[in-house]
């Protein structure tokens, strides 16, 4: 009988211990708006503990949605650690391409600059590719065997180039041809074996250089190795040096046509060994053969 007693008092008091935690939740509050002046009851709100914890869960959840949304989707997430860190990568890789494309084109400019400086003076100039894509080919892959199909196209060239007339396949060649700087004996020719990147053309004294083409001086100017010389930009980056003249009668930023008078023949510079004109024919800053572009 005792141990059914205190079964039964320990349910009782479990009963009562869950009573009282349902009472707390549920006890009933009001909230009551009174006017200050009139002391009459505007209005009221029952609440119990249990709406307001309801009510303060949804609107903190609310809140971090907001919040998280904000953040994620909207600019501010630039200011978070993990964002920052990828945006700056980012960033430090488009200026590393950016510092190596304006490092390539700076180091073009520099040679380029550098070849005309010595092309003024008559000093050899530097071959030099800066591109890593002109690798040398390995030939060992490819089939040099002649072909029915190669031997078919071969003779069908041949005849094309046979015929005067040919509609089928017109040709778009073009050739460059310019004015003779002047009219003289030509005294030593075009050679990249022992640097000498022009013709020496012997003339009477006095007699007068003429533009090959139209174009725009760049340079018109004095130095010891080659004594006056004038260039002149033409189009298709062509440039024509003439050297060792006695008198420049163009400027820098004059515009030349086609066969004007831009200075006199002359023996100046250390460089020169008789009154002779020293013709130069570049292009991209590469130096020509004159004799290929123009009749002396």
């Amino acid at each position: 009988m005792l141990i059914i007693f205190r079964y039964l008092q320990n349910i009782m008091e479990q009963k009562s211990f869950k009573n009282k935690i349902v009472n707390f939740f549920n006890k009933n509050f009001r909230l009551v708006v009174i006017n200050d002046e009139t002391l009459e009851e505007e209005g009221f709100l029952k609440l119990n503990r249990s709406n307001i914890i309801i009510l303060a869960s949804v609107l903190l959840i609310s809140a971090f949605v907001i919040s998280f949304c904000i953040i994620v989707y909207s600019p501010l997430n630039k200011h978070l650690p993990g964002k920052s860190s990828e945006l700056v990568q980012k960033e430090l890789v488009k200026l590393t391409l950016k510092s190596d494309s304006l490092a390539s084109a700076l180091s073009i400019s520099s040679l380029y600059l550098s070849n005309i400086e010595s092309i003024i003076k008559g000093d050899s100039i530097s071959f030099e590719y800066l591109d890593d894509s002109l690798n040398k080919i390995d030939n060992s892959d490819f089939n040099f065997i002649k072909s029915k199909e190669d031997s078919l196209l071969r003779l069908r060239v041949e005849k094309e180039d046979q015929s005067s007339i040919n509609l089928n396949s017109p040709r778009r060649t073009k050739q460059f041809l310019f004015f003779p700087p002047m009219e003289g004996i030509v005294s030593d020719s075009f050679n990249l074996e022992t640097n000498h990147y022009g013709i020496d053309l012997v003339a009477k004294t006095g007699s007068r250089i003429k533009s090959i083409g139209e174009g725009t001086v760049v340079v018109s100017d004095w130095n010891p190795q080659t004594g006056y010389v004038i260039g002149i930009q033409h189009s298709e980056n062509f440039i024509s040096f003439y050297k060792h003249c006695s008198v420049l009668l163009k400027n820098v930023g004059d515009v030349t046509t086609t066969g004007e008078h831009i200075a006199i023949i002359g023996n100046s510079g250390e460089l020169s060994t008789g009154p002779h004109l020293h013709f130069e024919l570049w292009k991209s800053g590469t130096p020509l053969d004159p004799s290929l572009y123009i009749s002396f």
